[in-house]
């Protein structure tokens, strides 16, 4: 093994990767998803099953957490704030604050067109939430959202914060949590790269990873 494939020491036993992860998952429902994704870059584990793969969806997958192409899903699976359901699996509520400065302009015309006095929330219905979401090229990495609410709630005088609230569960398709799927394109990589991690992610739900 190479120097630069070493695990990290947060990772060296199974109680370890759970406890980094159980914190990491917590961050993110607690800072909401964009401030928690810093805990993510910094402390993200290696694929522990990356040992069984071939070396080519190995050498895909280091790849991609290079490019910082991150499944959320299993910090969630750990978080200690996820709650279980009747059936026997854990869902989660997880909130998406979303910036005007990272808006389109028509929706930010329109969820600041919407007076929400007296209320001090109010949740929107937008069409226009995913405007400027990249999908990829690796059809496998791409997920179509259920829901187009957002919650928009009084922050003090004429300031307003406008958040997302998502429910992540152990039936979330494999897809529906992955960041920055949209450096996965043959512009920036490569067909092949593509092709690969297409690969990557059959491998994976067959292996229910």
């Amino acid at each position: 093994m190479s120097r630069n494939s070493r695990r990290p020491r947060f990772l060296k036993n199974d109680q370890a990767t759970k406890s980094a992860m159980q914190n990491v998952g917590n961050a993110l429902v607690q800072g909401t998803l964009d401030a928690g994704m810093k805990a993510v870059i910094k402390q993200q584990p290696k694929d522990i099953s990356a040992t069984r793969m071939p070396k080519y969806l190995k050498l895909t997958s280091e790849r991609l957490e290079k490019l910082e192409v991150i499944d959320l899903k299993p910090f969630f699976a750990h978080s200690s704030k996820r709650k279980k359901s009747k059936d026997g699996g854990w869902y989660l509520r997880v909130p998406i604050k979303r910036k005007a400065r990272d808006m389109s302009r028509r929706m930010y015309e329109q969820l600041r067109a919407i007076d929400i006095a007296p209320s001090e929330r109010q949740t929107v219905i937008s069409d226009y939430l995913y405007d400027r979401r990249r999908d990829s090229d690796a059809s496998m990495l791409n997920y179509e959202p259920k829901s187009k609410n957002i919650t928009k709630i009084r922050s003090g005088n004429n300031r307003h914060d406008y958040v997302a609230f998502r429910t992540v569960s152990n039936k979330s398709p494999q897809s529906s949590w992955i960041i920055n799927r949209g450096k996965v394109n043959t512009q920036d990589t490569s067909k092949t790269f593509v092709a690969n991690v297409n690969r990557l992610m059959k491998w994976k739900m067959k292996n229910g990873l």
